[in-house]
């Protein structure tokens, strides 16, 4: 790549001609300081009163503002050097600097006073055409679409650090994409605003004292006009700074690793944690699969134990326990096992709120368990090791950690154990990596973000998107399905049909992007929700393949005996076509997303140069690939074979 080129301009008023003739840049708005970053093809024009950001490609290319400010601010001590800007804003007691770096503009806002501060404003361009928006896997949001205007209510947020799966959101501009990745993603969120008659963002970071005041960092840069292209440059980036771990790379170190590959994943309950369940697998052809349990060995009579997790071993399967060290209950009347620790981690290890009083529990149950009070006590009392190798002696050789990777971070007020968000999350990773590289664990966790892609192997639960419509059909027990029956819990078995608006929501293939794919296909494999097994919402099995299909990820499934039975072929011929591929390019990158067509209904992915997949989602026959099958092309071979799911 050619040295990148910066260098500053100061813009005065002798251009105020050529700019007033541009709408988003009124006359009033011209200021005599408002320089230029050039960098390898494209330019960014600064206003440092409104902390507007102006881009062009290319001489010729049209100007387009991708930044703002909600308000003006007076500056002083503008200095422009050689690849950088820098100002002070006297109201905000703020320094501000601007930078070329890597053909990207890094902005830096430093301040010593606590504040909620809001920038930037995006998306007001009506060149920007659609958000490109990693909730979970990824959606595509066209910004003037009703839908979406519906659900995206003004002043909705989202943190930077697990509300969304990766820190940075991006426009569709057409010709190219516009991505800004917040380097600061702690005490940030991302907003909407939904005043006009289209959506727009604004991100607002929370300068803490209780943090350290620490800088908020931005890098924005110009890319590519696929709208995957933010998520593969987000993964260059990560490989720049060395916080990229692939597949293989985690393979070397753990061989037991390479077992996910071509795996379908389950949950084991009532009879199917019983020798039985693993026949009729192997009845079935399934030669490969992840199976997990979680179970009270209270209340159930049926248990995965050592003899059934070392016949799972000997057919090459992997076989692991669900955990969590989140909740924390008292124990003479815990009804979770993993809420049960004893009654002086119960007494003193809470979270506590700001309020002085302890967070509550899930499900209104105990409480929030505080990661620090649990790393400050391991030295001397064991609790995690206890915990662990109490799974460990069964023969295990897989784990699965609820909470910790989904990115869900606290403050702790108490004065026994204080943390803020930033030490919550590095003592979450301590523990994902003493279970994963010191236990040699292949491990898992919930909706894992990208802060977390480094120490596990799996993630259940990223490939969904938009869950504010599935929390509240969860809480509808009656809909959805509770936990009980014990043996057969409800919430995993009971088939719910959907409204329309969930199923254009959550499922909509026109709106879904691979955007986690994008970026870590070749480093963590991910599934759907636990509670989503494929026949949970009967209209949509055939969508919902052809979309972990096209992804290149596997299914996860609640199984007993009676599901088998029930679905077993449908289980076999799922795993008949996925495994094979996913065996070869599971650990591949994920190279290209298309639209096949202008309703984004026929959609084509292509993974290293292997293997490429084609989904028709739409009603017609597309190129001989009929309606609800998808095609999979390896070059290699030069074979194409389709797959159309049962409805």
């Amino acid at each position: 790549m050619p040295q990148i080129m910066a260098r500053l301009i100061a813009i005065g008023f002798l251009l105020s001609t050529f700019l007033a003739a541009s709408c988003l840049q009124p006359p009033a708005e011209i200021l005599p300081h408002s320089p230029v970053l050039e960098l390898e093809n494209w330019e960014a024009r600064v206003v440092p009163e409104t902390l507007k950001v102006f881009v062009r490609r290319g001489e010729a290319g049209e100007e387009i503002q991708i930044a703002a400010a909600k308000k003006s601010y007076p500056v002083q001590n503008l200095e422009i050097e050689k690849a950088t800007l820098r100002w002070t804003i006297p109201d905000l007691a703020m320094n501000v600097e601007v930078r070329a770096e890597h053909n990207r503009i890094r902005l830096r806002f430093q301040t010593t006073r606590e504040m909620k501060f809001t920038w930037p404003v995006s998306g007001l361009d009506p060149a920007m055409k659609a958000l490109i928006y990693p909730d979970g896997e990824g959606l595509y949001i066209p910004l003037d679409d009703p839908f979406w205007r519906l659900r995206f209510p003004d002043g909705a947020c989202r943190d930077t650090h697990g509300g969304l799966s990766m820190p940075f959101w991006s426009y569709h501009l057409g010709g190219g994409t516009v991505t800004y990745l917040v380097l600061s993603d702690l005490q940030t969120e991302l907003c909407f605003s939904n005043l006009g008659d289209r959506l727009s963002t604004y991100a607002v970071h929370d300068f803490r004292q209780r943090d350290g005041l620490p800088a908020y960092e931005i890098l924005i840069w110009l890319g590519g006009a696929s709208p995957i292209s933010p998520a593969r440059e987000y993964k260059d980036w990560l490989k720049e700074h060395g916080e990229y771990v692939s597949l293989d790379e985690k393979i070397n170190k753990n061989p037991e690793a390479a077992k996910l590959l071509g795996a379908t994943h389950a949950y084991l309950y009532g009879d199917g944690k019983t020798p039985q369940l693993l026949k009729e697998l192997q009845g079935l052809g399934i030669d490969r699969v992840w199976l997990g349990y979680d179970q009270d060995p209270q209340r159930e009579t049926r248990r995965v134990g050592a003899k059934f997790i070392a016949a799972a071993k000997r057919l090459g399967f992997l076989v692991g326990p669900y955990d969590s060290f989140a909740n924390i209950q008292n124990p003479g009347t815990a009804d979770a096992p993993n809420a049960l620790w004893d009654a002086e981690l119960y007494r003193t290890g809470c979270i506590i709120n700001a309020d002085g009083k302890p967070r509550e529990g899930f499900a209104g149950r105990g409480c929030e368990l505080s990661s620090e009070a649990l790393a400050r006590a391991e030295p001397t009392k064991h609790y995690i090791e206890t915990r662990v190798k109490k799974h460990l002696a069964t023969g295990i050789n897989s784990y699965f950690l609820d909470v910790d990777g989904a990115g869900e971070l606290f403050d702790d007020y108490s004065p026994d154990h204080p943390m803020t968000p930033r030490e919550d999350r590095l003592n979450r990773l301590r523990r994902m990596r003493y279970i994963s590289q010191e236990q040699k664990m292949v491990l898992g966790s919930e909706s894992v973000v990208s802060w977390a892609a480094p120490v596990v192997h799996f993630s259940h639960g990223t490939l969904s998107v938009h869950n504010d419509v599935l929390w509240p059909l969860m809480r509808n027990r009656n809909k959805f399905g509770g936990w009980w029956p014990r043996e057969r819990p409800a919430i995993f078995f009971k088939p719910v049909e959907v409204e329309p608006e969930f199923a254009r929501a959550k499922y909509d293939p026109s709106y879904r992007l691979p955007l986690f794919q994008a970026a870590f296909h070749e480093s963590v494999v991910v599934t759907d929700r636990w509670e989503l097994s494929p026949v949970k919402f009967p209209q949509l099995v055939q969508t919902r393949a052809l979309i972990e299909l096209l992804y290149n990820v596997p299914s996860i499934w609640s199984l007993d005996l009676r599901e088998v039975r029930k679905n077993g072929e449908r289980l076999a011929a799922h795993h008949r076509f996925f495994s094979p591929m996913h065996r070869r390019v599971g650990a591949q990158p994920l190279t290209e997303f298309r639209w096949l067509t202008l309703d984004r209904r026929v959609q084509q992915t292509r993974f290293g140069s292997t293997i490429t997949m084609t989904a028709n989602f739409s009603d017609d026959t597309f190129e001989s690939i009929s309606p609800m099958c998808i095609e999979a092309h390896r070059h290699d071979e030069g074979r194409r074979e389709v797959y159309c799911p049962a409805p």
